[in-house]
């Protein structure tokens, strides 16, 4: 897609990614809701009043979820697999660590070409290297749609469960599918590491139009190709409750306030650190909304192996 094309501004997204059961251990409590990065992007964008849709996979037992996000104004569009992704997100004082001891099927090619005609944008949001199947990011490549990428889980390996650093042996066709990439700064080391080039030469290489780095509590950079680089300060809005879907949140409402509302980078950053900022602290998408406990979801066998690994 062209630089011109990516201004034009988009009218319905597909988000594509896995919807989630999250087990969020902090530090005064444990947390288990509804997540992934379809279910946060996804309601993200219908907040900002846009037509979305889920391309997902989740389980029968678990479609309470899916009948959550329609009651949201969300169309889903979820293929068959024997196990949602379950993910364990701890927070300790050194950083977050993770694991996954459930994983859905990859997403196919099909469930994303079904809804690609309905759509003029959509947002790759893997959590882990095999989320989305490989055909669906060559597939991609010859979209007129703007397509945005949240690399995350393309910079992760899963080994037994466990989840560690490192870049997925489909990454480069990612990136080749992608007009706007964002990834927070161990992202992008891994992404650095593994192509081998700095984000300018990444651009360059990929045809990336922007590339969003978050740094958290620090703010971060929106990286414009051939143009300059555009900074954006924290937003302080309380103390934090749960930063789990913070990263989610901030790339839909950046695509809405830049690719929607054609505001300028900087602009469209400010609006997404506030939106951003409001769901660390609790007050963005409400965790009672996807309470497992409210959806008749259990903390499950798979969840008790996980905490005694």
């Amino acid at each position: 897609m062209s630089n011109d094309a990516v201004l034009t501004p988009f009218n319905a997204v597909a988000v594509v990614g896995s919807v989630t059961i999250d087990r969020n251990e902090l530090a005064d409590r444990t947390l288990l809701k509804a997540g992934g990065a379809a279910t946060y992007a996804g309601l993200t964008y219908r907040r900002h009043s846009v037509p979305t849709v889920i391309v997902c996979n989740v389980a029968p037992a678990e479609e309470a979820i899916l009948a959550l996000l329609r009651r949201q104004g969300i169309q889903v569009n979820s293929g068959r697999t024997g196990h949602t992704t379950r993910f364990v997100n701890r927070e300790q004082p050194a950083g977050r660590t993770q694991s996954a001891p459930a994983l859905a099927a990859p997403i196919g090619w099909g469930q994303v070409a079904a809804v690609r005609d309905r759509v003029d944008c959509l947002h790759l949001g893997p959590l882990h290297p095999g989320d989305i199947d490989p055909q669906v990011f060559s597939g991609l490549q010859r979209s007129n749609a703007l397509i945005v990428l949240d690399v995350q889980g393309l910079t992760r390996r899963i080994d037994r469960g466990r989840i560690a650093a490192a870049g997925s042996e489909h990454l480069a066709a990612a990136l080749r599918a992608a007009d706007i990439v964002k990834a927070d700064e161990a992202e992008l080391e891994v992404v650095r590491a593994a192509c081998g080039a700095d984000i300018e030469a990444l651009m360059e290489r990929y045809d990336i139009a922007e590339w969003i780095v978050t740094r958290g509590p620090r703010g971060g950079s929106i990286h414009v190709r051939g143009g300059r680089d555009h900074l954006y300060e924290p937003v302080g809005v309380g103390p934090p409750v749960d930063p789990t879907g913070a990263g989610d949140v901030f790339l839909a409402a950046y695509t809405v306030a830049r690719f929607r509302l054609l505001q300028p980078p900087a602009a469209a950053a400010r609006h997404a650190a506030r939106i951003s900022a409001e769901q660390v602290a609790g007050r963005y998408i409400d965790a009672a909304l996807l309470d497992a406990a409210r959806l008749g979801i259990a903390d499950d066998a798979c969840f008790s192996r996980s905490r005694q690994d």
